[in-house]
């Protein structure tokens, strides 16, 4: 059966929300992604033929072949829900249904496609802040709590914009925590999210709006910034640039979610990357991009990588890095590794899996759905490729972000075929 948990969406998507210099951009765009999906779209006739079923939209659709969109509104069951572009036209998309419904189909309201989105749950909201957690019942549904606010006390509203973000056990409501909370520091229980000192307003950050320097230095000014964001049902990454005008160049990597634990009823094994950035306003970037050690590309670099706790289950956060085969330091970069492409005796790109480790060394699990890539940026960003060694009828989507300057490309494999686990 075809696995639809895995969805991909970008910002050049028709109806995409667009993330720009504004607080609360980021919980607008992630309420699309994980909750509500996009472009909604009237299908003025829906046929089907030879298991094939034809929507036609004349005043033309939003959708992309691979692409999950949601159907509703036919009269005959076969035709609605959740289905995977096949192919599409200027006014046209086709996806396969199972059975053989009337042909055409009919609808007692009207027949309607839109973007499906990761089908995760906000479970508290506020202004310009956002809880989400995973609605599948293996998940241990931890939540991403994440404030997209005006900072206070004391902040310009036109210096850099960004999400406090973090990991919580769980909430009574959107700004009370209960239970466990990562990043945490016991001596400074609210400093991710609170001031706790002159000129700091968080911990870990999401950036979406910002110029090279320091935060008082600008929100990188207005215009849509250049966003991927890649899921399943129980876990996304985000890539976000911090100004308009950027492709791949200049993308922040961060990831929110379960991983696959190696520990059996592993209650805490739920990560976030994020830009560990206390001290915004004597931090200097030359450059309006990620820090080199952020992200998700260099192996066994922990900045910014937290669990919510270790394998014993017990106490604090533990901050973890990322690794594969011949990645035991963190020289190695996913997607700029020594390898060539093509690989020559089988002539073809090689994809391997990535593994989370904690800062103590222990091995916690595998990090779904991504894959490191040893070659050397072998396509442009976003292409979708299925000549991948060991991975028959699977396709990637190959996502280039930057790991230690704007010009110092890296790329990373997602599988978009699924299932993640």
């Amino acid at each position: 059966m075809t696995d639809l948990t895995v969805k991909y969406f970008n910002s050049g998507m028709t109806g995409a929300p667009q993330i720009a210099n504004n607080w609360g951009d980021l919980v607008t765009m992630l309420d699309a992604c994980l909750v509500n999906g996009f472009a909604l779209k009237a299908i003025d006739t829906l046929t089907c033929a030879d298991g094939v079923a034809t929507a036609s939209i004349s005043a033309g659709h939003a959708y992309r072949p691979e692409q999950v969109v949601e159907i509703a509104g036919a009269d005959q069951p076969e035709y609605n829900g959740e289905v995977r572009v096949i192919a599409t036209t200027a006014t046209t998309f086709t996806y396969a249904v199972t059975g053989t419904p009337a042909s055409p189909a009919t609808s007692a309201t009207s027949l309607s496609a839109k973007v499906a989105p990761l089908g995760w749950e906000k479970a508290f909201a506020g202004m310009n802040k956002a809880a989400y957690r995973s609605q599948n019942p293996a998940s241990p549904q931890n939540l991403l709590l994440i404030d997209d606010d005006l900072k206070t006390p004391g902040y310009t509203t036109t210096w850099a914009k960004w999400a406090n973000v973090g990991i919580v056990e769980g909430l009574s409501d959107i700004d009370t925590i209960v239970g466990a909370q990562a990043p945490f520091d016991p001596n400074n229980p609210t400093q991710n999210w609170k001031q706790v000192a002159a000129n700091q307003w968080g911990w870990y950050k999401w950036y979406h709006a910002r110029s090279n320097q320091y935060e008082s230095n600008g929100d990188g000014g207005t215009g849509g910034r250049n966003w991927v964001l890649i899921g399943d049902d129980r876990l996304f990454f985000l890539f976000v640039t911090n100004a308009a005008g950027y492709n791949w160049y200049g993308r922040n990597a961060y990831c929110f979610g379960d991983l696959i634990s190696f520990k059996p009823g592993d209650a805490y094994a739920t990560v976030l990357c994020a830009d560990d950035n206390y001290s915004g306003m004597s931090n200097y970037w030359s450059y309006p991009g990620q820090f080199n050690g952020y992200g998700l590309t260099q192996s066994l670099e922990f900045t910014g990588k937290t669990l919510l706790r270790n394998h014993t289950q017990l106490g604090n956060p533990v901050r973890f890095g990322l690794t594969s085969l011949n990645t035991n330091n963190s020289s190695q970069v996913c997607g700029h590794g020594p390898m060539p492409f093509p690989n020559g005796p089988d002539f073809s790109l090689w994809l391997l899996p990535t593994y989370v480790r904690e800062e103590s060394g222990h091995m916690r699990g595998l990090m779904p759905g991504m894959h490191w890539m040893p070659q050397d940026r072998p396509y442009s960003d976003q292409t979708i490729v299925d000549n991948v060694v060991g991975q028959a009828g699977k396709k990637f989507l190959l996502v280039r972000t930057q790991y230690s300057s704007e010009t110092e490309g890296a790329q990373i494999a997602f599988d978009i075929t699924g299932p993640w686990r």
